[in-house]
């Protein structure tokens, strides 16, 4: 039996009120000094310029909130000038430094942040025609986002709908004895949405998939923990795609009207002996009100999803990546009109190799496996959904 997929899709996006003030502290060994952003003239990959009343020398491990953040060793230090800034006599510096983990400059302790994000047109790099925000409600509208099917005239599947959430992402790290005890990165809330997707084709085509970005983006939030500052950036992505083959031609209309509550999480820990350290959790709650219009007969199936890859980063240096995506699988029947209809939410989390910036341990490539909350339906032409 050949198949045909559509795809009508939660999505999902941070929206925002203001950060939570973090809990806990972190404590600087004795080489660690803090350069505020203000104190910070220029920055590459290997130099920086900073003025400053501190005294600097090659060895320290350098702390700021700097763009997106950075921790650095210093290794050459040249004084360059000196002056007065707002009454306080400061010295200029040119700085050599390496890159460099927390842990070289936190000698213990423990921090819990949690934020909401505010996504809307004033932070969003981004974005493919049909998809807008709105500034004030957070709502995301998707108005005929299509895909077109590949070598089909006049073929495609095209997306329409809204998508609104409450979605806060989590932060909790423990450094003890001189490294990372355990770190992890959550996201959990509630991701609301109306979505359709239509597959129009005046013949039958070959198995196809296409994924596309819908939008992006870059949020930066910078916590003062104790004399710590603990730079966060998300870099949410709304992403969808689509695979399918049919066996003629087709026109069918798939929904849903879904609220999840859902909670993703990302965590290493240093005792764990499997994975480097690292495991991925997921959960789903969720009620689901399909809908279906299936008006020529054809044999086909296939998927697609909408959703949220969230990456993060920590002090400028790439870390974990989340996803939460909303799916459906549609098989069709031409024989008789039926229809069997999967819908749900799946998460997974991944972490690239080289991640050290908070501590030599985390650097360990984890690509957790994807986790499914799903139901079932059987449906029946032209408009009929019955749960299994």
């Amino acid at each position: 039996m050949k198949t045909l997929f559509l795809l009508p899709l939660a999505v999902i996006l941070l929206v925002a009120c203001g950060p939570a003030l973090p809990k806990n502290s972190l404590d600087l060994k004795p080489n660690a000094v803090v350069l505020p952003e203000d104190e910070v003239d220029s920055v590459t990959a290997t130099e920086m310029n900073v003025q400053t009343d501190k005294n600097l020398t090659a060895g320290q491990i350098v702390i700021s909130d700097e763009g997106e953040g950075l921790v650095r060793k210093i290794t050459e230090v040249t004084q360059t000038g000196a002056g007065m800034v707002n009454g306080q006599a400061v010295r200029k510096f040119y700085l050599k430094t390496e890159n460099a983990a927390l842990e070289d400059a936190i000698a213990a302790g423990e921090v819990t942040l949690q934020t909401d994000l505010p996504i809307g047109e004033a932070n969003m790099v981004q974005a493919l025609d049909g998809v807008s925000v709105q500034d004030f409600t957070g709502r995301i509208n998707l108005t005929n986002v299509k895909f077109d099917i590949p070598g089909v005239p006049g073929g495609s599947i095209t997306l329409n709908g809204f998508i609104e959430q409450t979605l806060k992402p989590s932060f909790n790290l423990k450094i003890s004895s001189g490294s990372v005890e355990m770190f992890k990165a959550g996201l959990s809330g509630t991701l609301k949405s109306s979505i359709t997707a239509t597959i129009q084709a005046d013949a039958s085509y070959s198995p196809f998939s296409l994924s596309k970005e819908l939008a992006s983006w870059n949020i930066k939030r910078a916590f003062l923990v104790g004399s710590v500052p603990v730079v966060v950036v998300l870099q949410p992505r709304l992403i969808a795609g689509v695979s399918s083959n049919a066996g003629g031609k087709v026109t069918v209309q798939v929904g849903i009207a879904p609220t999840f509550t859902t909670s993703l999480q990302l965590d290493y820990d240093r005792s764990r002996s499997s994975n480097g350290g690292w495991n991925n959790t997921f959960s789903a709650n969720f009620a689901l009100n399909p809908t279906f219009n299936y008006s020529v007969p054809v044999q086909g199936s296939g998927q697609a999803f909408a959703g949220l890859a969230m990456d993060i980063k920590f002090y400028g240096v790439a870390g974990p990546s989340l996803e939460a995506k909303p799916f459906i699988n549609l098989t069709l029947n031409g024989n008789n009109g039926t229809a069997a209809l999967k819908t749900g939410i799946n998460g997974k989390s991944k972490v690239e190799a080289g991640f050290k910036v908070l501590g030599k341990g985390l650097e360990t490539s984890y690509d957790g496996p994807s986790i499914e909350q799903a139901r079932s339906f059987s449906c029946q032409a032209p408009s009929t959904c019955t749960a299994n």
